[in-house]
């Protein structure tokens, strides 16, 4: 065999070499990134249901629901499809931290309750899941029949535009109880205020129990 073969073959031998430790390197990688992966699902799937525990009793309103992970948190997120599930939760937290109920006292309460209304109303936009947009109308709607209750002179705007969002949500879940209720409650509320008899009682708003509607579908939430 001539130098020059024996150099080719040499050059090729070691290419070969290289491209099996290469090779063998990457399987090394996507192992360690399944197995990453896989923890970080666990971890996330624990977390929520801890979290959501904490957040319907009501032993922290202002629990996180970002858990901690392996992978570096952004890609952790994007590879499990946590995003949603995250805003969701995070929509519903601000709901409730906006004391839907509470009188508005103070320009503050008036912020956080816009705020969050806003947040809402964002959400039920973009979200792609049907079952969190009827929740996410619902709640809108909650505020608004409060905006009704608190401002007499501008009720039948408020009852209005709350019987809009109930719609909505119906028309995304037809078995949202709730929304299908709240509608009922909005249209009596309506003809009351034609004949201008709308109660403090009958004038407030059926907003969502504690936690309702802050998880995913299967969460128990």
């Amino acid at each position: 065999m001539s130098d020059h073969s024996s150099r080719v073959t040499h050059v090729g031998d070691r290419w070969r070499r290289l491209a099996r430790v290469a090779a063998f390197a990457l399987i090394v990688v996507a192992a360690a990134f399944s197995t990453a992966l896989a923890i970080d699902l666990l971890r996330a799937d624990r977390h929520f249901e801890a979290a959501d525990v904490r957040f319907t009793t009501r032993l922290d309103r202002a629990v996180s629901w970002t858990p901690d992970t392996a992978l570096p948190a952004g890609l952790s997120r994007s590879v499990l499809g946590l995003d949603d599930d995250l805003e969701y939760r995070g929509a519903v937290q601000q709901f409730w931290l906006s004391n839907p109920r509470a009188p508005l006292r103070q320009f503050s309460d008036v912020t956080r309750r816009a705020a969050a209304e806003r947040r809402l109303a964002e959400l039920s936009d973009e979200s792609g899941n049907g079952e969190h947009r009827s929740l996410l109308f619902t709640m809108r709607g909650g505020l608004l029949l409060e905006e009704a209750r608190a401002t007499p002179s501008q009720r039948e705007v408020f009852v209005r535009r709350a019987i809009e969002q109930f719609q909505f949500a119906i028309a995304q879940d037809p078995s949202n109880d709730d929304a299908v209720h709240d509608l009922e409650l909005s249209l009596k509320l309506l003809r009351q205020t034609g004949r201008g008899d709308a109660g403090e009682t009958e004038g407030r708003a059926p907003l969502p129990s504690a936690g309702a509607g802050a998880a995913t579908q299967g969460g128990g939430f």
